[in-house]
């Protein structure tokens, strides 16, 4: 095929990039005329700024992050208005609440230092709806901005924080550690729309038939991953592309993502009851406080036809 389009893909390393591994390995996008560049972004400060200077066309990320940036909520200042907006869903993984092996509870954690994103994006107020749920106030821990998973499960092995909240293959990653899982968010909370696949609508209304390819590329991706003739190989491709996975832990990552509600089946699928959660975590926690009820501002499905 003469005619590539290269993709500029930011994101957080997880589980939940399979389809792109998928998709990059079978030929899905190059079928669709696309090559993809993937870089795995230190936080969502440096994921967000430079989608939105332009530096990237295609974040993976949490709805949270678009939101909080729309709404300038954000924990930095933007180079222009921001435009983002989510295009689809995301592989919704379970995020556990990692501590120090001396920890058994939440009431533990009093007095202690647990690591973040950054303050008021991402994981951050779920995870202090997590603390609040199971009885300690804002002043009796303090949350420390370090970045993203990879770098607060560091922050957890070398002792420097209590806890912190992390998704497969890092939650793995901390119990072999000698780390401790004492509640994870689908136990915990209601259901939440946690990933998303996003762009701006700048970069989207000007790369049209790009955007609508690489969506198809990642269905093609999730169905082919979901096949059970393929499962063997898909633990191979998630075992060779996500650093630091074994291939048992790749074969236990996989059993989740087959779950029929939580899996990648209807991961691209946006969970309006999720949105509504998430949007009140934001009105309840986000500065300034706005009310924030309406997820057409933050989400258009029509480019995949997902609605």
């Amino acid at each position: 095929m003469s005619d590539i389009t290269t993709i500029k893909i930011i994101e957080f390393p997880s589980t939940g990039l399979l389809p792109h591994h998928i998709a990059d390995e079978k030929g899905f996008f190059y079928e669709e005329g696309l090559d993809i560049e993937i870089t795995a972004t230190p936080n969502s400060v440096f994921q967000i700024t430079n989608l939105i200077d332009g530096n990237f066309h295609i974040a993976g990320t949490a709805l949270d992050n678009i939101i909080a940036y729309q709404e300038g909520q954000g924990v930095t200042e933007l180079s222009r208005d921001p435009d983002l907006f989510a295009f689809m869903g995301a592989s919704q993984v379970n995020l556990s609440l990692v501590v120090q092996k001396e920890f058994i509870n939440y009431q533990d954690l009093k007095g202690q230092s647990l690591a973040v994103d950054a303050l008021s994006t991402g994981f951050a107020f779920m995870l202090r709806e997590m603390l609040e749920i199971n009885g300690l106030n804002p002043n009796e821990y303090e949350l420390v901005p370090v970045g993203a998973t990879k770098a607060r499960l560091e922050s957890l092995v070398e002792g420097k924080h209590a806890g912190a909240l992390l998704n497969p293959p890092f939650t793995e990653a901390g119990e072999s550690a000698g780390l401790r899982v004492i509640d994870n968010s689908q136990k915990c909370l209601p259901p939440c729309q946690i990933g998303v696949m996003a762009a701006c609508k700048s970069w989207a209304e000007n790369n049209t038939e790009t955007l609508r390819a690489f969506i198809r590329a990642e269905l093609k991706a999730i169905k082919w991953a979901t096949e059970p003739a393929n499962i063997d190989e898909t633990v191979n491709i998630l075992e060779r592309n996500i650093p630091g996975m074994s291939n048992s832990d790749a074969k236990s990552a996989m059993k989740i993502m087959l779950d029929p509600n939580l899996g990648l089946a209807n991961s691209y699928r946006i969970n309006e009851e999720g949105v509504a959660f998430i949007l009140a975590l934001r009105s309840k926690y986000g500065e300034p406080k706005k009310k924030l009820v309406d997820p057409t501002r933050y989400i258009d499905l029509s480019y995949g036809n997902l609605l």
